[in-house]
């Protein structure tokens, strides 16, 4: 029996497949190996745009070198892991100071609870969310296996959870709200980060997603409002 040849088409398509496949399985953790994006990024990249900035700072300061580098991390698996550490912890609070900022502003403005939810979250995506670091995170968090991120991402989780919910703490306080039966400020954090990342993802396959408005608000802003909305009670209830 002669078998048939698989076409160029064929081929291509069982590889793409196949491939498909490996990072399914990366991502799960069921095969070895790494979907971090960052993978590509080598200690000597990071010594070489190191050098550059040093040399533009002063061009008679002394070279970093690879033995320097690597007396911090032993081998690329160690610095790229701590790479990705950082990352996630960068992105942990993203411009919290503007978010803080805008809390006193507004509070000092006399403003109701709502207004101070859509100054604090859910702004413009076009200033304030077209953050690089941001999707790195997001692009992380979805691919590398769990058992990677479970360790390492436990510091900037905290970090977020603790800002975050001492800003919605205070609005609800000071609009006599609190969370509903069942359910903490933390739930309530985690729903505003699931919204907001959600749209600033769809933003990049579709910026009038995030700039359509109802009533005076985006519909970013509008999904918020109402989670809030419905996590919390009136305090006097």
């Amino acid at each position: 029996m002669t078998r048939k040849r698989r076409t160029r088409e064929e081929t291509k398509e069982l590889l793409l497949d196949a491939a498909v496949r490996v990072v399914l399985a990366r991502s799960n953790g069921d095969l070895d190996g790494s979907t971090n994006p960052l993978a590509g990024v080598r200690i000597t990249d990071a010594l070489e745009e190191v050098n550059r900035l040093l040399h533009d700072r002063d061009p008679a300061a002394p070279q970093m070198t690879t033995g320097a580098a690597y007396n911090i991390w032993p081998s690329q698996e160690e610095f790229q892991q701590a790479l990705l550490d950082k990352i996630l912890l960068d992105a942990a609070t993203p411009e919290i100071d503007r978010v803080k900022a805008e809390l006193e502003t507004g509070l000092s403005q006399g403003l109701g609870w709502r207004e101070l939810v859509v100054r604090c979250f859910g702004v413009d995506f076009e200033v304030s969310y077209e953050e690089p670091t941001m999707f790195l995170m997001i692009g992380m968090t979805a691919l590398a296996p769990p058992q990677r991120l479970a360790g390492m991402n436990h510091e900037s989780n905290e970090r977020y959870l603790t800002e975050t919910g001492a800003i919605l703490g205070r609005i609800l306080d000071y609009g006599g709200r609190r969370m509903a039966p069942g359910l903490t400020v933390d739930d309530l954090v985690w729903a505003i980060e699931a919204i907001e990342s959600g749209y600033m993802l769809r933003r990049r396959a579709a910026l009038d997603v995030t700039d359509r408005r109802v009533n005076g608000h985006t519909v970013v802003q509008t999904a918020i409002l109402a989670v809030v909305k419905d996590f919390t009670v009136d305090a006097d209830a």
